[in-house]
Order: C-alpha cells, then structure tokens, then sequence
C-alpha cells in the first residue's frame, strides 16, 4: 500500500445529523496522522470507514486508487485495528490471546509462535505470557490490545486513543513503538483529543469538528499556517529574577506574567522579590529557548526550570476557537 484516500465521503446515522460530511483526506505509506478532535467530532466514525468497517453513504475510499469496499474482505487483512474498547477474552493467556489472532490471520505454527514472542518482548508482556488477562492491570491490558494490532504487520494501522490506560512511562514507550512501526513504512493514522501525546510525534494532522474536516496537512505546515510561533513557556527562578527579564525581553520574549513561586510568597515582600514564577512567550523552537536558558545561568540567574507548558497542536487548535480538547 502506498496511499489510502478518502473523496468527500458524508455519512450518517440517523438519516438527519452527519457523523462525517465532506470528508477528504489522503493517509501514505510510514506517515503517522494525528486524528484530532473532540468527543463526538466524528473520528472514531473516520476509523471504521478507514477500516472498511462502515461503508460510507456517499463518497470513496481508496486503496492504491483501488474501491476499498469491494475488495474490503482482502483489505482487512492488511488493516491492524483498534477500535472503542480493548476487545480482550478475560480468560485466555497473554500469549494465548496473540497466537488465536495469529492463528485467525492464517499465520502458520512456527511463524505465529515467532510474533507472538517478538510483540511480547516489544510491549514488554514477556513475563505475563501465561497470565489470564483477567488477572492483569488495566495498562497491561491495553498493551496487549495494541500488540493485537500488529499480528499480522499491517500496511495500515488504525489506534483509537491507544493511549488511554497507560501512565507516562508507558505512553512513552508506545511512541516509540509506533515510530519504529512507521519507519518500517507502515500507515498510522491515531485518534486521540490529548493532543500532548501527539506532539512531536506525528508527520501529519487532521482535525475535525461536528463531523467536517477543518485542518489537514503536514505538522510543520499546520503550525506555519497557524502562526504557531511563539510558544508559552514557565521559568522558575529562586534568584535574579529582574536580571532573567532583561534576557527574555531581549529576545523578544512577550511576558505574560510574574507572579510568586508560591502561595505564602507575594512580590512585595522584599525578602521574595528576586524570585518568582514567570509566564513568558518565546518565539522559535527548543534551541531558542536552550540559549535563553543557558544566558541566563551565565548571568548568574538561578534558574530550576524553563518549560514549555502547551504543545504545538494546543496552540493550533485554540486557534479554532472551537470545542475543547484536553
């Protein structure tokens, strides 16, 4: 698979609202999509259609320019898939689970015995291979789900908040995966409405409001588009603080607020005023904010921490003025 389109594709439930409407948007090979929107935007829709699972009421989907609703019974081979909700049988072994999925997509014995060992070790579930997923945690679990995904090494991958049970190193971890699983040149697309997960992930972004296609295009070029240029940032300092905004304004750093490191501090205290908590725009990218923060310190400013506090998609999507996403 080199592409996969959709060609203003509407669909509906009810016969009176649009899930989706005019819904145009081309996935490529090893590209990672975000699918940003939220609750009852229409993305989980936009994943069943991808998976051929709900045919559209008007439009196309597309395979190497191929109608992927006639040829979808062969097509699903190729679709890894996960959908509202884990899918899991509480009974059966990790491993146990994987090689039935194996066994179901025609894997031989040998073969599938080989995937089932490589995607534990890749989700780190070797040590539960024999354990009942009923008798495993909630982030387990869901690993295990998204290990599903890759039995048969899908040419397109589709993730449904794959995210979602999983604490921060985890979460980590699956980026990783999934980055490698895109640099093997398979199509991810990942909807998700924690655009913190998707920054600086993702080659590409779509994003849907009420069923419509509002932004799609590259990261880099959505964010230009979007004048995504200064980003919001918190400096921490325990001392030079007059000294520390000297150096943000020289660098053209809008200062949004200085306010105290903590509750029982206020700024007219003298014994407090050389310290404070700092809300500052700065404009460029993370070298930029590295060189603020290193001139600084060579300014003897005490310094515990320089942060970006909002991603490149928040600031796109407040941009919308729209519904919110965390």
């Amino acid at each position: 698979m080199q592409q996969v389109q959709c060609i203003d594709i509407h669909h509906s439930y009810d016969g009176t609202r649009d899930a989706v409407s005019n819904l145009s948007l081309t996935l490529k090979r090893g590209e990672v999509l975000a699918l940003i929107g939220p609750n009852g935007a229409g993305k989980s829709t936009t994943l069943r259609i991808l998976a051929t699972l709900q045919r559209p009421d008007r439009g196309k989907l597309l395979w190497d320019g191929c109608d992927a609703w006639q040829d979808r019974y062969s097509i699903r081979q190729r679709i890894g898939f996960l959908g509202d909700g884990t899918g899991l049988y509480p009974a059966m072994s990790a491993a146990g689970y994987l090689r039935f999925f194996a066994e179901c997509y025609g894997l031989a014995d040998g073969p599938a015995a080989a995937r089932v060992d490589e995607l534990l070790e890749l989700f780190q579930l070797s040590s539960k291979a024999d354990s009942t997923i009923a008798e495993m945690s909630k982030g387990m679990r869901q690993r295990l789900a998204i290990a599903r995904t890759l039995v048969q090494s899908p040419e397109l991958l589709l993730l449904d908040e794959p995210a979602d049970g999983l604490d921060p190193l985890a979460r980590r971890q699956l980026r990783k995966v999934l980055r490698k699983v895109a640099d093997e040149g398979v199509a991810i697309v990942i909807s998700s409405h924690i655009l913190r997960e998707l920054d600086g992930f993702c080659d590409a972004v779509a994003v849907i409001q009420r069923g419509k296609l509002e932004v799609h295009g590259t990261v880099d070029d959505v964010i230009q588009g979007y004048e995504v240029t200064r980003r919001v940032h918190e400096v921490q300092i325990t001392r030079g603080l007059q000294r520390a905004l000297e150096i943000l304004r020289s660098h053209e750093g809008l200062v949004e607020s200085v306010s105290p490191l903590s509750k029982h501090e206020t700024m007219d205290d003298p014994s407090t005023a050389d310290r404070g908590l700092v809300r500052v725009r700065i404009r460029g990218d993370e070298q930029r904010a590295a060189t603020i923060l290193r001139e600084m310190i060579l300014a003897d400013v005490d310094v515990i921490s320089l942060s970006k506090i909002r991603s490149d998609l928040e600031d796109v999507y407040s941009s919308l003025g729209r519904d919110a996403v965390s």
